[in-house]
């Protein structure tokens, strides 16, 4: 989750300098996308590693709707 976070920040980061750089925003933009892609694939290996039905509180081994909750 960490890298994920830290893709997002670069991705944000060269959006930033594309806004200041106008000249050369082409070239930041370019690499916010790639960025954004990189967190994305990020994502998307994290759910491959751990299943869609391991998050919330539903999951595969806990079912919280039969107990009490407090």
């Amino acid at each position: 989750m960490k890298q994920q976070m830290s893709c997002r920040d670069m991705e944000l980061l060269y959006r930033q300098r594309a806004v200041f750089d106008s000249e050369h925003s082409w070239k930041w933009l370019g690499e916010a996308e790639r960025w954004g892609h990189l967190a994305q694939k990020e994502t998307a290996s994290r759910f491959k590693e751990i299943g869609p039905m391991a998050m919330g509180p539903n999951t595969i081994h806990s079912d919280l709707r039969g107990k009490q909750m407090g």
